[in-house]
């Protein structure tokens, strides 16, 4: 039977629950506590030895718990990206090993950049092209779908996403370098802190107390974030350099990819968690077989019409 575009299923697309960004909020939390009784053990030491223990003064255990909390939002920020299960930290979402042919209905370059740049650790996706199926290959874009993307002639399409070469690197990198820079950037946070409160001379009373500790509170978390953001941008950019090095075989395929090629691809076929469609994440072969002729929207007509593929006859998995 033909399959049906768009929504498939009368219910919504299951919300994923994800752990862990509550338990890193509950972590910060009890270790911030933590920090302002007992301040942070190594980095006492390093304050004490450039003449800012935080025991020193009134204010510091107010001014390293709040350097610690612009470090540590940092840190989590980057964790946030790092732990996607893309294959990279986290494993990639459970699927399966599948073969296919079609021809690319349409491609989309979601690399950046400017996020390279900026925001190593949210390196996207290197793109995404749709593909038209065979009609023995219409169960991959409908099977446990909840939507099914097609051309605009209705034929059923598959997307298949192409990792990044140096997304990985990138996030490591990122998490590196954030670590790091978090350790450094409490201590600049609190010394930029304490050396604002002496400036300003903030006593422990008096109209402007409060707007003084706020102010140096400000101060103390801008900095640390700003140290340990700087050390996962370089983190990043190390890890970028680094997985830049060797041969990618599908992101040279990818480079290469127009509209109307005919292609065989094979990738972890799974159910998109956001959208619920099927979709190919990611991509571990690409093999470009020729090219159709251009038309409006590419049907499975169109597909089938294409030379016999190159993948091993395979029953149609469960479900």
């Amino acid at each position: 039977m033909t399959p049906t575009c768009g929504a498939q299923l009368p219910s919504g697309v299951p919300d994923s629950f994800d752990w862990w960004p509550i338990a890193a909020v509950g972590t910060v939390g009890a270790a911030g506590a933590y920090v302002y009784a007992s301040g942070i053990p190594g980095i006492n030491g390093i304050l004490g030895a450039l003449g800012y223990a935080p025991t020193a003064s009134l204010l510091g255990p107010a001014v390293i718990t709040s350097a610690f909390a612009g470090a540590a939002a940092i840190l989590i920020l980057v964790l946030y990206f790092a732990l996607k299960p893309d294959g990279c930290i986290r494993s990639l979402p459970k699927g399966q090993s599948v073969c296919f042919s079609g021809i690319v209905e349409e491609t989309q370059d979601t690399g950046s950049t400017a996020i390279a740049v900026l925001a190593p650790f949210a390196i996207p996706p290197a793109g995404i092209f749709s593909v038209v199926v065979k009609e023995a290959y219409w169960f991959l874009a409908t099977q446990s779908a909840f939507w099914v993307y097609c051309s605009p002639v209705g034929a059923a399409m598959l997307p298949c996403v192409v990792r990044s070469k140096t997304a990985c690197g990138g996030k490591i990198g990122s998490l590196a370098g954030a670590a790091v820079g978090a350790v450094a950037g409490v201590i600049a946070g609190y010394v930029a802190g304490a050396a604002l409160a002496a400036a300003l001379g903030c006593a422990a009373a008096g109209p402007f107390y409060l707007l003084c500790l706020l102010l140096v509170l400000l101060v103390a978390a801008i900095v640390a974030a700003a140290v340990a953001y700087a050390g996962a941008a370089i983190g990043g950019w190390i890890g970028q350099a680094i997985a830049s090095a060797g041969s990618d075989p599908v992101g040279d395929a990818w480079d290469g990819l127009e509209r109307g090629a005919i292609v065989t691809v094979r990738g972890n076929w799974v159910t998109n968690s956001d959208i619920g469609n099927n979709e190919i994440y990611y991509v571990t072969q690409l093999n470009l077989n020729g090219k159709a002729d251009e038309k409006p929207g590419y049907s499975t007509a169109d597909a089938n019409a294409t030379a016999p593929d190159d993948c091993p006859i395979a029953p149609r998995p469960p479900g």
